[in-house]
């Protein structure tokens, strides 16, 4: 019997006991990640076949040498190292670097086919766009305050608030003693100047006829002087009263009653914006209110509110647009007078603009907004608003550098109605995009989204 026999099975056995041990470990691990990962639960239906190609391997689960070990460690660096090689050099062959984002190619077919053009930035004057409140009022060389010339009790009103009335029409009808005393008066200085000439021509022809005195003809010739004085001096007083030459002259032929009756007439044409007057109400020429008032709105004023910053920009002649909102349409004129003081509780000078307003859109007492436009030399670059535009929430424009165009992230700083002005981001010397870079900017966007759709 060999000695050895008993010691080799002891050994053998020691060794599948070991064996099975580190089986029944990997055989665990095998099975968490098949479920972590995977998440194949059916895999587990195999178990029994891997534990039989485990047993044939068995040799594998032991630990390796130093050197295996160090070979495997290699082989996976040099795996890593390749991977992330070949990552960069998809990364080089997709073509859109972060660079190539702010920038594409255009032909210069395709700038003449959209119309894009090209200015290069210089530093210019930049026109300020000054602002000023203001108020429409009525023009006081078309505002007419009616007044009687004689006192009288009213008998009859025309017109209202609001209408119309041409010049010389009656607007009301008064009763006043005072003028049918000059009239009356008119009348009989009138009679005794006929009166007295007919007595100068009568003596004149006894004289010549060597029949009366000189004296009595001398008498008679200053009695008739006297008589004209007379009547000259009644009709001062009616003209100064408003009746006119040739009411004068029909004025003997009207009816007793009607030497009282006083018509107020319209001075000018116009809307009546103010009445105070009602049937049956003494007025006079002393009345607090006048009974009418009259404005023609067909030229209109525009007085403006002036800050003393602001006064050095105005001059007289200088054109100004107004606007007035609301569907109202705007205006044009020029300032015609600065007040050449200020107001001593607003602290404020007034700009007056005049206005035609032959359809009457601009009524007195709207408020309105005057532009003024004031020339400014500015220390940057200035550029149409049409250059500047907002791209992925930045404001930027457009450089060109041969057929190559980038975005360019720039700084704003004043701006009139059609410029504005570059703090940087833009030197003099530079080509930029003045105009249409809508086109531009709709070619940068589809760039970017086929470039998000190639990374994805």
């Amino acid at each position: 019997m060999n000695i050895y026999k008993p010691i080799e099975i002891a050994s053998l056995v020691t060794a599948l006991v070991f064996m099975l041990m580190f089986d029944g470990l990997n055989q665990a691990y095998a099975q968490s990640d098949l479920q972590n990962h995977s998440g194949l639960h059916a895999e587990q239906e195999d178990q029994s076949h891997e534990h039989r190609d485990e047993l044939e391997d068995n040799d594998d689960h032991w630990p390796h040498d130093a050197s295996d070990s160090h070979a495997d460690h290699s082989e996976q660096g040099e795996h890593a190292h390749s991977d992330h090689a070949d990552r960069d050099d998809e990364h080089s062959h997709d073509g859109h670097t972060d660079h190539d984002e702010e920038a594409i190619r255009i032909s210069p077919e395709t700038l003449l086919e959209f119309g894009i053009v090209i200015e290069t930035a210089s530093v210019d004057s930049l026109g300020m766009d000054l602002q000023l409140p203001g108020e429409v009022v009525f023009n006081a060389d078309r505002v007419a305050h009616v007044m009687p010339s004689v006192s009288g009790i009213t008998q009859s009103v025309a017109y209202s608030v609001g209408e119309r009335v041409q010049a010389g029409e009656v607007m009301a009808t008064l009763s006043s003693r005072d003028l049918a005393e000059a009239r009356s008066t008119y009348l009989a200085t009138k009679a005794r100047l006929e009166l007295a000439r007919e007595i100068f021509n009568r003596d004149e022809k006894l004289v010549t006829d060597r029949i009366g005195t000189e004296r009595q003809m001398l008498e008679s010739q200053q009695a008739l002087r006297e008589a004209e004085i007379a009547l000259r001096l009644a009709e001062q007083n009616l003209h100064a009263i408003g009746e006119s030459h040739e009411s004068l002259k029909v004025l003997q032929n009207i009816e007793d009653t009607a030497l009282a009756e006083y018509k107020m007439r319209a001075p000018i044409d116009g809307i009546v914006i103010e009445r105070h007057l009602t049937r049956g109400e003494l007025v006079s020429e002393q009345t607090a209110y006048p009974p009418f008032v009259i404005a023609d709105i067909s030229s209109v004023w525009v007085d403006l509110t002036v800050y003393q910053r602001d006064i050095a920009n105005l001059n007289s002649g200088q054109t100004v647009r107004i606007t007035f909102g609301h569907g109202i349409p705007d205006a044009s004129g020029t300032i015609a007078f600065i007040s050449s003081s200020f107001e001593e509780q607003t602290r404020t000078a007034t700009a007056r603009v005049i206005l035609d307003n032959p359809q009457g859109h601009w009524r007195p007492g709207l408020f309105v907004t005057a532009h003024l436009s004031t020339e400014q030399l500015s220390e940057s670059v200035v550029v149409p608003r049409s250059a500047v535009t907002q791209l992925e929430g930045q404001t930027v424009v457009f450089v060109q550098e041969g057929d190559i165009f980038e975005q360019r992230r720039v700084h704003l700083g004043n701006a009139s109605e059609d410029k504005v002005e570059i703090l940087s981001g833009l030197e003099p010397g530079e080509r930029y995009v003045a105009r249409n870079v809508l086109a531009l900017k709709a070619e940068f966007n589809r760039t970017e989204l086929e470039h998000a759709g190639h990374v994805h």
